[in-house]
């Protein structure tokens, strides 16, 4: 009978998509046409979604086009199909499918999460319009700047930054204290923190600062422990005073002896037990030096008085060390103790605040509606009801996001419904993003029971040739096996129990070549040299054909991608590049946006208009337009008065309109004035930065400042995406390259550490006083923790840091198809051994150094390994080869030309009217605007306010413009828009019948009332008779000296209606 619950274990390169996609399409056959809207498959990355997208959709168009290939066959023999069948069931799952795209439901977990949680907005406490963000660093900062504006009047808060800016400082790092806060607040969005983030808070609902009795108690544990050995030390040291012995008395004086123990113990200062100090407890022979004159009477004294008092401080400090060190390392980082739990406060009342949820929160919340409710419930909530669950690259699942996917499995498997997972141990990577390996390992088998579980390994390699298979098989056998020696854990060989596979592509063929380097006599560093081979390694793969977008440089760091790419580039421009030969590359780090000639000149136009009185953002606008000029007379025109000289008229003269403008409207305007779409290079970046802008005005926010604020947070995440047949070679870290294969993969920097490079904090228990009624408290990682109560935390993180590396080691070594060249350090073998003895691991470098230095197939005369020929063995054409369209010219267009709403339009018909006139709705645009100006100061301001709210263009302003300034110009006309005036504008008044009208405009003065009413086109009695009942009614309404006008707004002709008259009521 067939298990319900499926695990397939997928080492590297063994086919894990393909199997997924089989598993699904076998389910969508299973059923009706529709079936597939039952299904749910669920990834970790956009692009994982894409490629199973693209995967099951292409697999079925064959099958409907009834083109034989492999999985077809496997599925008719599951699924007990003949090749009819498969081919009329393929062809309707494909059209419905087609049909109801949105409803092949494969997605992403995070963004499926996302989903549900839409669904609970009320019990999120959330309005219905609530936003979920997903840029945890926007929200950060408006936190950090919070509480920045704290300091100095909140004293614990400012000494703790005080702290937290002295160790950065002692530590040699950046003093931008906000971007320090703001990078070690990320901590807050770590699922480990989320776990424990109610109990941090707990506290502060009953007290409003318990930081102090958390000090307090800390402080009296050390200072308990301090006192004691202190006052121990202080007597030891009165008895050797009083004896008159001195440390020249002393066998081996104070190096390591007691009376250097007692020396600093009577300071307050810790120091270890030397092997020395413990042979002054065997033996009182042990504390004299041998010519002291003072040698049998010191001999005494210690047998007698010293021996007891040394005693009882070993003694002591066996007994207490854990607690007092416990305490001390917890008071060392109680700074980021408060400072977490300070900013999550904040966070939280931010979040209520401006009615949001972090992406970060989803799975936590989602935890708690499940664990309150029952699982139908969630499906009503949620809109649609799954029957089946494939969840991709399960290694990278954390705690919470299974706890939310379980109650929808096990209502799946209740039902016998076809479930699976699918990953890999061995390629956990992303532990902190939060995943839980440990899951895979053993945890959801054990949650689901044997019984209704099936786990297959997918243990055939599809992707690398025999040789590089075989190596990695001995490698990692070898490796996970020291690790597991060195760190006495268990779990890095179990890890790896799986790793061997068999090899299915070119049998016998393969390269792998690892050299260790040392430093040269000119003292050049290891790899300095590891990187100047890269040149001559390109132009040998290149000697067999070797495409170089075949070619993959894979780093564990940005920055040392960054440094490869910088130094090819100037090699390639250098006299040592050999022609015919290519040295180009491609990495995420040399596409940037900031480095980008347009973007720059884009940014310092954006800083000028944001602050056109900086200096220094004059020098730098000057700068980016006039490239290529003179540094003197680019940085004197820079001047304030200068700048029209460089800069086009069109952006000098429109400032302040431009000011006005959406963020992606400015930006549009500014490449088109400064001719930015000219240059085809910059084409991509242009068109990438304007769908950053456009991802901005998405937050909610469109002005200069904002974005220049969020663009300084997020440029360095930002490139241009390049078509995968690039001629290039790729630059990747580890974590980018997973999922990827290239036929040759070179690791020039295989050397880095198997435990933590960057000591994290530790959120730990205690079970013992005083530490019981603290709660979790936050330490910094680090060997002292092996002897404090917090020991099992310690060597828990400690075996995982290491498999961490361990798996990045395997990802970048398994995505290689035909060769593998690496270059590490070579190690000390002194330091090997000493490093062994004590149970410590050193670099991935090491590690590869110590299985491999034993092998027949390493030359220890030339420290290199090599394995196979160099050779490309794949020569068939890629089936996707495409050939790129590029842009001419960056398209950009005035939208306010191309959609503009015009609400009236009936001087369309009339063809006497010019057509400029009829474009601008002559008569009503003059009307609108004359509407909003009282006085002859208010034109300017009311034409910019009819440009940005109307859709008028500049010609169409021009117009209006030149219309207003004849008005103002005008002996009668202008007269009317003096201060001298009350005036009212589109008055309404209550005509005879109950019927409203409107007066253009009333003008009052003390002994004046002047009405005038606008008109255009051609001139009616009826006009003259409508403004002669205005001034009636105004007349009968008790305003004297009546004046009446029409003003004809064609040619500025004043009528008068009526001069001066006091008429009759009657």
């Amino acid at each position: 009978m067939t298990k319900p619950f499926h695990i397939y274990r997928s080492s590297a390169g063994s086919g894990k998509t393909r199997t997924l996609a089989k598993e699904y399409i076998k389910l969508a056959l299973g059923g009706k046409p529709d079936y597939y809207r039952f299904i749910l498959a669920v990834t970790f990355a956009n692009q994982a979604t894409l490629e199973m997208k693209e995967r099951i959709m292409h697999y079925l168009d064959d099958f409907a086009k009834g083109k034989a290939n492999d999985l077809g066959h496997e599925i008719k023999n599951e699924l007990s199909l003949t090749d009819a069948q498969l081919q009329a069931k393929s062809k309707e799952v494909q059209s419905a499918i087609l049909h109801h795209y949105s409803q092949f439901a494969i997605s992403t977990i995070d963004a499926f999460f996302q989903k549900v949680i839409r669904s609970f907005t009320r019990e999120a406490g959330l309005l219905g319009n609530f936003r979920l963000e997903v840029d945890h660093d926007l929200v950060l900062d408006e936190v950090i700047a919070e509480l920045m504006d704290e300091l100095g009047n909140n004293e614990q808060l400012t000494q703790w930054v005080v702290e937290f800016s002295r160790d950065r400082l002692l530590e040699g790092e950046n003093w931008n204290i906000t971007e320090a806060l703001k990078g070690f607040s990320r901590e807050i969005f770590n699922e480990n923190f989320k776990v424990i983030e109610d109990d941090i808070l707990k506290p502060f609902e009953k007290k409003k600062n318990p930081y102090h009795e958390y000090l307090g108690v800390l402080r009296k544990e050390v200072s308990v422990f301090q006192h004691t050995m202190k006052g121990l030390a202080k007597k030891a040291l009165e008895i050797l005073d009083k004896n008159g012995i001195t440390v020249d008395d002393f066998n081996g004086k104070d190096r390591g002896t007691a009376f250097k123990y007692f020396t600093k113990f009577s300071l307050s200062e810790y120091v270890e037990i030397t092997a020395t100090v413990s042979a002054s407890l065997e033996s009182a022979e042990k504390w004299p030096a041998k010519k002291s004159l003072k040698y049998r009477a010191f001999l005494q004294l210690a047998e007698n008085e010293l021996m007891p008092l040394l005693r009882e401080m070993v003694t002591y400090d066996d007994k207490n060390f854990k607690k007092f060190n416990s305490a001390r390392l917890v008071l060392k980082n109680f700074y980021s103790f408060g400072l977490l739990a300070d900013i999550t406060r904040k966070l939280k009342d931010y979040k209520e605040e401006n009615n949001l949820m972090l992406l970060s929160d989803a799975p936590k919340f989602l935890n708690g509606v499940i664990n309150d409710s029952n699982t139908p419930f969630i499906y009503e909530k949620v809109g649609s009801f799954f029957k089946n669950y494939l969840i991709d690259e399960f290694q990278d699942t954390s705690g919470y996001q299974w706890k939310n996917f379980w109650p929808l499995l096990k209502d799946s498997l209740d039902q016998n419904q076809s479930n699976l997972i699918v990953g890999d141990v061995k390629q956990s990577i992303y532990r902190w993003r939060g995943g839980d390996l440990q899951l895979l390992q053993s945890e959801v088998e054990a949650e689901i029971g044997k019984s209704r579980t099936e786990v297959t390994p997918l243990d055939t390699n599809y992707r690398s040739a025999e040789n590089i298979v075989t190596f990695n098989n001995k490698l990692f056998q070898r490796a996970s096996a020291i690790v597991s020696d060195v760190l006495t854990q268990p779990l890095p060989e179990q890890a790896f129990f799986d790793v061997h596979q068999k090899p299915f592509k070119f049998p016998g063929k393969g390269y792998v070549r690892i050299n260790f380097m040392e430093q040269g006599e000119d003292e050049e560093s290891w790899d300095e040299q590891a990187m100047k081979q890269l040149p001559q390694l390109l132009e040998e793969l290149q000697d067999k054909k070797v495409a170089l977008n075949d070619v993959a440089i894979i780093v564990r760091k940005n920055a040392e991608g960054q440094r490869i790419a910088t130094y090819l580039l100037q090699y390639k421009n250098s006299g040592e590049a050999k022609p015919n030969y290519k040295y180009d590359v491609v990495s995420r780090e040399s596409l940037r946006l900031d480095t980008a000639a347009s973007v720059n000149l884009l940014l310092s136009a954006l800083k000028y208009l944001d602050n056109p009185n900086d200096a220094v953002v004059r020098g730098q606008l000057a700068f980016e337009v006039m490239k290529g000029r003179q540094l003197e007379s680019i940085f004197y025109d820079a001047g304030k008065n200068n700048l029209h000289a460089i800069l086009p008229e069109e952006f000098i003269r429109y400032n302040t309109w431009l000011n006005k403008l959406s963020i992606f409207e400015l930006t549009e305007e500014l490449i088109r004035i400064f001719k930015l779409g000219e240059e085809p290079k910059e084409l991509a970046y242009l068109q990438a930065f304007q769908d950053l802008v456009l991802e901005f005005a998405a937050l909610e926010k469109n002005d200069v400042a904002s974005f220049l604020l969020w663009w300084d947070n997020n440029k360095s995440k930002k490139s241009i995406q390049v078509a995968g047949n690039v001629n290039a070679v790729n630059i990747l870290t580890i974590h980018r390259s997973k999922g990827l294969q290239f036929k040759y993969v070179i690791i020039p920097f295989c050397h880095w550490r198997l435990n933590h490079e960057q000591p994290p904090l530790l959120w730990t228990v205690s079970s013992e006083k005083p530490f019981d009624t603290l709660g979790h408290l936050a330490v910094r990682y680090s060997s002292s923790l092996d002897r404090s109560l917090f020991q099992e935390d310690y060597q828990q993180e400690l075996v995982k840091a290491h498999l961490d590396n361990l798996n990045l080691l395997y990802v970048a070594l398994t995505r290689a198809e035909e060769g593998l060249i690496i270059a590490a350090s070579k190690p000390n073998q002194r330091n090997l051994d000493r490093a062994r003895n004590e149970k410590r691991l050193g670099t991935v470098g090491d590690l590869l150094y110590e299985c491999i230095c034993q092998d027949e197939l390493y030359n220890p005369m030339t420290n290199q390994y090599e394995l196979g020929t160099l050779e490309k063995l794949n020569t068939a054409q890629n089936r996707d080869q495409f050939t790129p369209t590029s842009l001419a010219e960056y398209a950009s267009y005035d939208w306010r030309k191309k959609l503009v709403i015009k609400k009236q339009g009936a001087e369309f018909f009339l063809p006497e009217v010019s057509d400029k006139r009829v474009k601008i709705n002559y008569g009503i645009t003059l009307h609108t605007a004359l509407s909003r100006i009282h006085y002859a100061s208010q034109v300017s301001s009311v034409l910019h306010e009819l440009y940005i709210n109307n859709g008028l263009s500049k010609e169409e302003m021009d117009v209006i413009s030149t219309i207003l300034e004849n008005m103002m110009k005008h002996p009668v006309i202008g007269k009317w828009f003096g201060k001298e005036w009350t005036v009212k504008t589109e008055a309404t008044v209550l005509m005879p019948g109950a019927r409203q009208s409107r007066i253009d405009r009333v003008m009052v003065s003390p002994k004046r009332t002047v009405i005038v009413d606008y008109k255009t086109g051609e001139k009616k009695e009826i006009d003259r008779k409508q403004v002669e009942d205005y001034a009636g009614l105004l007349s009968r309404m008790g305003y004297t000296n009546v004046e009446a006008y029409l003003l004809y707004l064609d040619e500025l002709e004043v009528v008068e209606v009526m001069s001066k008259s006091n008429l009759s009521l009657f």
